[in-house]
């Protein structure tokens, strides 16, 4: 049983090693046709696209109103080696010089698509074509006036801003950083009539905690904003149930008549923020002379002034026993 044993495995043995031969043989014969493949083809002209990044020269003083794009997209038609070789390479970049294309009359910068596709050759082979370049031309106003700060104002976009109804916002703990931005414009009219910058509209409701987003400045034609988004922060508090005595006041006592109720204060229950807890309370419980029946000996009670954040308020009566005296 051991010498069958022994035969069979000599027998595989011989069998694996002829196999590894023929494995690498075969493999090698593959790696020789892929690399004649790969030079008869990368050795003919191929079309492809490259990237190459855009960067502007300019003074100090010289604010652009909208930037040039970060980059160029370039159809080329060339070998395959040399496509291989900027393929390796790291991303091309062009400096547009100011002083170059500067149009001082329209306060401008243009370049024009035979301007661009000059710049462009620059980076590229000598055999190599330009097919297209996307976008074909560069254009972007620019100004030298000085811009001034202005606030950002985020007031009339907090409707749309909606807290869960155990939850509320607080109007006074909203903020944005920064809360304001420096804005430049092309004339000084425009920018004179700038008081404050707008925020794009955010829609949001059932929220339960702090709302941050980052937003953009609206847009405001041939104006720059730096920076041109905001972080707008809007905290959201849970509303808690308070209750608390308060007196009740009389309107419309005519002269001569004192009003006199059974309480003369009563519990009020209400809703308000957490930061405001422990606050004094800020609303009143009033009687109006004028609804009273004489032939009743009770009035009603009902809320009156409320100054803040206060929500749901329940009196814990609706009436009073009152006293009328004269003097």
């Amino acid at each position: 049983m051991g010498k069958i044993k022994d035969s069979i495995g000599h027998t595989w043995n011989k069998i694996r090693k002829f196999s590894s031969k023929d494995t690498a043989l075969f493999l090698f014969f593959v790696v020789m046709a892929a690399g004649f493949w790969v030079l008869l083809t990368f050795n003919n002209n191929m079309t492809h696209d490259i990237t190459v990044n855009v960067k502007i020269k300019k003074p100090v003083n010289v604010t652009l109103i909208h930037e040039l794009p970060s980059s160029i997209t370039v159809t080329i038609k060339d070998r395959g080696l040399s496509f291989l070789k900027s393929f390796l390479k790291s991303t091309p970049t062009i400096e547009i010089d100011f002083n170059k294309y500067v149009d001082e009359k329209n306060s401008s910068i243009d370049i024009s698509a035979s301007q661009l596709i000059s710049e462009v050759r620059q980076l590229i082979s000598r055999e190599a074509s330009i097919i297209k370049i996307h976008p074909e031309s560069l254009n972007v106003k620019y100004t030298t006036i000085p811009g001034k700060k202005v606030p950002v104002n985020w007031e009339d976009n907090l409707h749309n801003i909606i807290a869960n109804k155990q939850f509320v916002i607080n109007p006074e703990l909203v903020t944005t950083e920064p809360d304001s931005v420096m804005v430049y414009a092309t004339d000084h009219s425009t920018l004179r009539d700038i008081s404050e910058v707008d925020i794009v509209a955010v829609e949001i409701d059932n929220l339960t905690k702090t709302f941050t987003k980052t937003v953009r400045i609206k847009p405001i034609k041939n104006v720059r904003t730096i920076p041109e988004r905001i972080k707008l922060i809007v905290p959201i508090e849970p509303l808690i149930k308070r209750e608390q005595e308060v007196p009740i006041s009389v309107r419309n006592q005519p002269q001569g008549i004192n009003l006199l109720t059974f309480p003369q204060s009563i519990s009020v229950s209400y809703l308000v923020p957490q930061s405001k807890y422990k606050e004094p309370i800020n609303l009143t419980v009033v009687i109006d002379y004028n609804d009273i029946d004489l032939s009743s000996n009770k009035v009603n009670v009902k809320v009156g002034e409320v100054s803040g954040a206060y929500s749901d308020v329940i009196l814990s009566i609706d009436s009073v026993n009152y006293v009328i005296e004269r003097y």
